[in-house]
C-alpha cells in the first residue's frame, strides 16, 4: 500500500512537471509520462498469501457396516411338533363287563335259583348256604373269561325236612344239558354240561381260576360215611359246563 502512495504522488509530480515543461520540449515527456503511467497501472498488485489451508479431513466418513443376516431357521409345522412332542397314545384294553350273577337256571332239573355271595370262614372252608345257591365271590363272573364257581348241598336239613336241597338233582344232568346264568346287568350267558367228575374234597384246584369261561357246580354225591361217631362226606360231584356255541 505505501508503495503504491509513492508511485502514485511520483506520477502526480511527473504530471505537473509534465505540464510546466511541455512548452519546453513538446513531444518527448508526455510519453514517458503515459508509459510510467501504464507500467504504474499495468504493475499487478500482488493477491495476500494465504495464511492457512483448508482444514484436512481428520475423520474418514463412516464406512457402512456389513449387513448381519440372522441364522436360518427351519420352522416345522404344528402338526409336526405335536407329533415330535407328544408321545404316542397307550392304547388300553377295554375291560371286560364285571357283574355278579343273580340267577341260575337249569331246566333239565327245574333249578331255578338266585345265588347269594359267599366265601370262605376263618378257617379257609367254603360257606354253603343252608338251602340256597352260593356263588363263590373269590371265583370269576360270567364274561370274565374264567372259572365261575356255585355250590350248593344235595341232602335235606333234619330241622327243616320240607325244604328240598337245591342241588339235590345235580346227578341228573347229562352231557349237553343247558346251564344259564343272567347277571345283575341284565346279561344272560349260556353254558352247556361237559362233564361231571367226583373228586377228594381236598382237591381244590377246581374252584381255582383256570384261564377260560366255564361255570364249576359243585355238589356232595350224597354218600355218607360214619367215622369215629361223626357223619362225613368223602367226595364231591363236580358239573362243568362251558359256554354254548
Amino acid at each position: 500500500m505505501i508503495r503504491r502512495i509513492r508511485l502514485l504522488g511520483l506520477v502526480l509530480f511527473l504530471v505537473a512537471c509534465g505540464a510546466s515543461a511541455q512548452s519546453l520540449q513538446p513531444g518527448n515527456v508526455a510519453p514517458s509520462i503515459v508509459a510510467v503511467a501504464m507500467v504504474t497501472t499495468a504493475t499487478p498488485v500482488a493477491s495476500p498469501t494465504p495464511t492457512s489451508r483448508p482444514p484436512t479431513p481428520t475423520s474418514r466418513p463412516p464406512t457402512p457396516s456389513a449387513t448381519v443376516v440372522p441364522p436360518t431357521r427351519t420352522v416345522l409345522p404344528s402338526a409336526t411338533l405335536t407329533a415330535t412332542v407328544q408321545p404316542s397314545p397307550t392304547v388300553v384294553p377295554t375291560p371286560r363287563p364285571t357283574s355278579a350273577p343273580v340267577r341260575l337256571q337249569i331246566p333239565a332239573i327245574g333249578l331255578d335259583a338266585a345265588p347269594i355271595s359267599v366265601g370262605l370262614d376263618d378257617q379257609r372252608i367254603p360257606i354253603v348256604p343252608k338251602h340256597l345257591v352260593g356263588w363263590y365271590n373269590l371265583s370269576a363272573m360270567p364274561g370274565q373269561g374264567d372259572n365261575v364257581v356255585f355250590w350248593g348241598h344235595v341232602l335235606r336239613w333234619l330241622d327243616s325236612p320240607n325244604i328240598p336241597a337245591p342241588f339235590a338233582r345235580m346227578k341228573e344232568l347229562g352231557i349237553g344239558a343247558k346251564v344259564m346264568v343272567t347277571t345283575a346287568d341284565g346279561n344272560m350267558r349260556q353254558y352247556r354240561v361237559t362233564k361231571q367228575i367226583e373228586v377228594r374234597p381236598s382237591d381244590v384246584q377246581y374252584i381255582l381260576p383256570l384261564g377260560s369261561e366255564r361255570v364249576t357246580l359243585v355238589s356232595c354225591i350224597g354218600d355218607t360215611v360214619i367215622t369215629n361217631g361223626e357223619l362225613t362226606k368223602t367226595k364231591r360231584l363236580l358239573t362243568i359246563a362251558e359256554p354254548a356255541s
